[in-house]
């Protein structure tokens, strides 16, 4: 049966009759259902519409007649409703080829497509133990693949045609073959098979449906064609916004997230259907960077650095992104999108320099440089990113030189050192960084003015207040562990004589020369301090600890301070430096440590 422009109920026997695409269009999300939608679909099929027939027509003759007849009956008396889908006609070059978008309800075409396709495979590999198993697969090949003469793009083949990198994994798995187009270069690339979720849902339904006869594999596709019940609706062009109904629809279902809204938005004006430009941009722009970056979650707080750069203050998460640029950009102009999605290309490198500044492929050029963005990433102070990521884009732009940049930089780090130690508030943090270079970038002394603007915004640390954090409060905290390595490893370098430095990869273990759990002897030891209601934070100041190998950390574990001192090496200056140390070790003997080591704190984050 032709389909029409009315809103109706269908069978998804309709829809797949003829040739036709359904294409997935820029504004939708890639597959994403899971095993709890699949589960439940499958589930309700074989228990809901299926129970009362399925053991009678595989107790019967598969071929007789009359079964299949009573199946048929059957499927028209089980209706079973399966939500909507919104589609918008498209004008197609492929005369023999009626083609739509969809603007709601891909999630459900695409799993009925696949499942359809699955179902084709299961009887392909039955086919010696049933000899109507070919018959069947010819009549639902008809539903999943377009007899047409695809001019170029063999994807045309493809009854449900994706644009987000969906439709090489689909074509692979009706197919068995690389298809002839030319996108496949891309799309190929792009593909990554352990995560993306045809592949996942493939081998799920598979497993599921395995074990089922040729009669009840063939009865269950003639479920899903006949029974499941869609309301069609088709929206006109001239009259309706598919953008907009698809945003409003689809936060009843699965929300969008921020980077599937922004990346409608951007790409909207940029649609081409005629040279198709839009694509290699989406493919060679927008997914090579979220690759990239390391996926959406990271994605989106990298847009949210990125976009609160220059703004009063860091853009909130999720929804809060999308809601911001839209704001920003309620007349978003080709050319406007264009240069956005170009910017975020661009800054990705600089980016991942910050978060990532250890990787080998994203170290800053200059080693300096990466040596503070190795420090800084490890104060795991990220509200700071918007500046940072504006400090390395003017020195890529050649506004800022190496030595500006790294007085700057030397300057935060010093800055978020002091207050992390003195555990200070970060709330002003989201409001002080997105702003700031541009507050210091045409001052003489750029260092200078960003003291300035430390001191104005009441951001400063004294001398006096970081060294009475050293003495009194706790270093060491487990969710901070970097930080705390970072701080000993720093002071260590400052003690070692000569500039010779072990390598701290293989002393990054942290000691507690005290241990955090005292044992009987230990208690003994310190007397009325082991019920002192300060030593849980003592032992947790810098004097207490240093820096050994996880095997030297074992083997020590609690033994007695003359034992323990014994058996630590001479490769760290800290150990070196509890040799020379009082036969006592209390509180009082940490605190003298931790004055001493503040002193040395002081000269290395000094201002």
């Amino acid at each position: 049966m032709p389909i029409d422009n009315s809103i109706n109920n269908r069978t998804f026997e309709e829809l797949f009759s003829n040739p036709i695409s359904f294409e997935i269009p820029f504004f939708q999300r890639a597959y994403s259902w899971e095993r709890q939608q699949w589960k439940q679909l499958i589930d309700d099929v074989w228990e809901q519409i299926l129970p009362d027939v399925i053991e009678q027509i595989v107790n019967d003759n598969a071929t007789d007649k009359n079964t299949m007849e009573k199946l048929e009956k059957h499927l028209l008396e089980h209706e079973h409703y399966f939500g909507a889908i919104v589609v918008l006609e498209k004008t197609n070059s492929l005369p023999a080829l009626k083609s739509f978008s969809v603007i709601d309800g891909q999630q459900r075409i695409t799993t009925i497509y696949l499942l359809i396709a699955i179902v084709v495979d299961l009887l392909k590999e039955k086919a010696d133990l049933d000899e109507s198993s070919q018959n069947y697969i010819n009549t639902l090949e008809g539903y999943i693949k377009n007899g047409i003469n695809p001019q170029g793009d063999d994807y045309r083949k493809l009854k449900v045609y994706s644009n987000k990198g969906d439709r090489y994994p689909t074509y692979l798995k009706i197919f068995k073959e690389n298809p002839e187009s030319p996108s496949l270069p891309i799309d190929m690339q792009l593909y990554v098979k352990e995560y993306n979720q045809i592949d996942a849902f493939w081998n799920y339904a598979l497993k599921k449906l395995k074990s089922y006869s040729v009669i009840a594999l063939f009865a269950f596709s003639q479920a899903i064609l006949k029974s499941l019940k869609i309301v069609w609706i088709p929206l006109d062009e001239k009259r309706d916004n598919p953008q907009a109904i698809f945003e409003g629809l689809n936060d009843k279902g699965m929300p969008l997230s921020a980077i599937e809204l922004l990346c409608s938005y951007l790409f909207k004006p940029l649609i081409d259907d005629v040279t198709k430009q839009h694509e290699s941009i989406h493919n060679d722009k927008w997914l090579k960077s979220i690759k990239k970056v390391g996926g959406e979650n990271e994605y989106e707080f990298y847009l949210r650095n990125l976009f609160s750069i220059n703004k009063p203050k860091m853009i909130g998460k999720g929804r809060k992104l999308y809601a911001n640029f839209k704001n920003t950009n309620k007349k978003l102009s080709k050319q406007t999108a264009f240069d956005t999605i170009n910017e975020i290309a661009d800054n990705i490198d600089l980016f991942n320099q910050i978060v990532k500044p250890q990787d080998p492929s994203c170290k800053h050029s200059n080693k300096e440089i990466n040596s503070i963005l190795i420090k800084i990433e490890r104060t795991d102070m990220y509200s700071s990113i918007p500046f940072i990521l504006a400090i390395l884009r003017e020195q890529k732009a050649g506004n800022l030189n190496d030595a500006d940049t790294i007085a700057i930089l030397n300057s935060l780090l010093v800055l978020l050192v002091r207050r992390k130690a003195c555990e200070l508030k970060t709330q002003k943090y989201d409001v002080f960084f997105p702003s700031l270079l541009s507050k210091i970038i045409n001052e003489p002394d750029k260092a200078k003015a960003f003291k300035d603007q430390i001191s104005k915004e009441d951001l400063w640390v004294s001398n006096q207040e970081f060294e009475d954090a050293f003495v009194n409060k706790s270093l060491y905290k487990q969710t901070e562990l970097e930080f705390v390595r970072l701080v000993l490893q720093e002071i260590d370098k400052k003690m070692q004589s000569h500039g010779q430095l072990p390598d701290y990869s293989s002393i990054n273990t942290i000691e507690h020369v005290m241990p955090q759990t005292l044992d009987d002897e230990w208690k003994l030891y310190l007397g009325a301090e082991a019920s002192d209601l300060n030593l849980e934070r003592i032992k947790n100041s810098i004097g207490n600890l240093c820096l050994i190998s996880r095997a030297a950390n074992s083997f020590v574990g609690q033994d007695p301070f003359e034992k323990k001192k014994n058996s630590y090496t001479d490769v760290s200056a800290l150990t070196r430096d509890l040799k020379g140390r009082a036969v006592k070790w209390n509180m009082q003997e940490i605190k003298r440590r931790s004055k001493d080591l503040a002193d040395k704190a002081l000269g290395i984050w000094s201002w």
